[in-house]
């Protein structure tokens, strides 16, 4: 797999990578089927892990995104964790194939059920029960990661030789606001819009004067239509000592979901080349690492968690590697039905890293 730095779409596992066109007719997840791995309760978290019923080159699976109503999206996943271009949406144990077009990415759904993705060239808009359009304004954009429960579409577009973020009040949008990364005097201007709230506030990562991506925030509430804003770099974590990993030091991170309490789903990488995840919070400015306990080292010794969305209730989703390096779905529900404090999330984090049950890792197309 390649490394994050060296891509800088919002690449979850595979995300981008490879989008070569596939003929995907025979590799859609069968409506209403997925297969449940297994379920596992550790640090407050039921995380159930699956993969949509999949035939063909799909292996795995990644999913990329949560509903406030609880619905995932993602995609599938063939044996090198290249998208198959065949996506999904539903729950753990009832998948339903998406018809996104072909070599689309699906990322982003809301409470509606409208899904959102994009292939690094195209972005398109999938209302619930409709067909795929494409996102014309900005006429450029590459991909759409977020749409919130308003019908607000954050994403990515091109703009001469930068690729800022973009914030779209609706699909059928005629203007939009740029999100331009937090060293934009600098020179570099790549940013990849990946959520926004309920409230406005998106989120995302941009590629930082040292060659690598980190967290942004910013406010789109009040801003002008049409006009420019910029993103607040969001500080790095001081990453946990991880079992297996001694001596890792932290390499990137991105942020990739967001709720309306400002918490965050995202994930880091070290220099080991693992992935862990982590939420964080907008309001106090910690992160609490959370990582899958299924997730297991696989032959290179790297792991993967990336945490890619969290609903108003708390729940997350993501996916994980196993010991032969497949990603696979996960939703974890947390143990109570509202969205834990930061010192529990705390608390949580840290039974999980002293857990450990198969090893987590990832990596990063």
């Amino acid at each position: 797999m390649q490394k994050l730095a060296q891509d800088f779409s919002r690449l979850h596992l595979i995300r981008l990578a490879g989008l070569g066109v596939l003929s995907a007719a025979a590799l859609l997840p069968c409506a209403g089927q997925a297969a449940v791995i297994g379920t596992v309760t550790a640090g407050g978290y039921t995380f159930t892990n699956f993969d949509p019923t999949l035939t063909g080159i799909a292996v795995g699976s990644n999913a990329n995104g949560i509903s406030n109503a609880g619905q995932l999206v993602g995609t599938a996943v063939d044996v090198n964790n290249a998208s198959t271009f065949a996506n999904y949406s539903g729950v753990p144990t009832n998948t339903t194939a998406l018809n996104t077009g072909t070599g689309q990415i699906a990322f982003g759904i809301n409470s509606a059920g409208n899904v959102v993705g994009g292939n690094n060239t195209t972005a398109f808009y999938l209302p619930s029960g409709g067909s795929p359009q494409t996102i014309t304004v900005p006429g450029n954009a590459i991909n759409a990661f977020g749409i919130n429960d308003r019908g607000n579409i954050v994403g990515q577009f091109t703009s001469g030789n930068a690729t800022p973020g973009f914030y779209l009040s609706s699909a059928a949008g005629n203007s939009f606001i740029t999100i331009n990364a937090p060293n934009v005097a600098t020179g570099t201007n790549t940013v990849n819009a990946q959520g926004v709230n309920n409230n406005g506030l998106a989120i995302g990562f941009y590629l930082g004067t040292d060659g690598q991506v980190h967290g942004f925030q910013a406010n789109t509430a009040g801003a002008a239509p049409g006009g420019t804003i910029t993103g607040a770099a969001i500080a790095d974590p001081t990453i946990p000592p991880v079992p297996g990993e001694p001596g890792a030091t932290f390499v990137f991170s991105q942020l990739l979901g967001i709720n309306d309490a400002g918490l965050v789903a995202g994930y880091y990488g070290d220099s080991t080349t693992s992935q862990h995840g982590f939420i964080y919070n907008t309001n106090t400015g910690t992160y609490t690492f959370l990582d899958d306990p299924a997730e297991g080292f696989n032959g290179g010794g790297v792991e993967v968690t990336q945490i890619t969305g969290i609903t108003n209730s708390g729940e997350l989703s993501g996916f994980y590697t196993d010991a032969n390096g497949i990603a696979h779905s996960f939703a974890a529900i947390p143990a109570t039905t509202t969205v834990p404090e930061p010192a529990s999330l705390a608390l949580l984090g840290t039974g999980l890293l002293g857990l450990c049950i198969v090893r987590r890792r990832r990596e990063f197309a």
